[in-house]
């Protein structure tokens, strides 16, 4: 291995490693991740086992990446659950969520924090999100801003429940 290549995982400050790579999310991925690497940390502990050389944590195209060299089945194993659990909820607070494509980047967040970050970039709008990286199913698409994942049932014109809330 080139010596310049370092884990990006520090396991005595598993948090902070955790937070240059992602973000400061705690109720989001950041929380998920930090959880999976402490729970990595406590098993290598218990079996005596050497901890995984992580190469990179990102986010791509909406999803979570961890690139990562593990002999260890049960490591890849809770790896895989974390990034399947992510890619499934929200970034920033762990809601349920569906991936969208924001101003030309696919980002995977609830339609709380999708409506957030897109009424800041863009105040005078209110259809805020495009294309999917999935197939369009009306049933559960916004009538109003086009976030897919997320209808209010009790709203009989097929919005979001922050459209709802907004009175969109």
């Amino acid at each position: 291995m080139a010596d310049d290549v370092t884990n990006a995982i520090d396991f005595n400050d598993i948090k902070q490693s955790v937070e240059e790579n992602l973000g400061s999310t705690p109720e989001g991925w950041s929380g998920l991740v930090t959880a999976l690497f402490t729970e990595v940390k406590e098993y290598c502990n218990l079996k005596g086992a050497t901890y995984p050389f992580v190469f990179q944590i990102k986010e791509k195209l909406g999803e979570l990446r961890i690139y990562h060299r593990c002999d260890d089945r049960q490591i890849q194993s809770m790896i895989t659950a974390t990034i399947a659990r992510a890619n499934r909820t929200c970034e920033r607070c762990s809601n349920a969520a569906e991936t969208q494509l924001l101003d030309g980047w696919y980002t995977t967040l609830c339609c709380w924090c999708a409506h957030d970050v897109a009424s800041k970039r863009h105040p005078e709008r209110k259809r805020h999100f495009g294309v999917r990286k999935t197939r369009v199913r009306d049933r559960m698409t916004c009538g109003v801003c086009g976030y897919y994942g997320q209808i209010d049932r009790t709203d009989d014109r097929n919005r979001c429940p922050a459209c709802v809330k907004k009175d969109w």
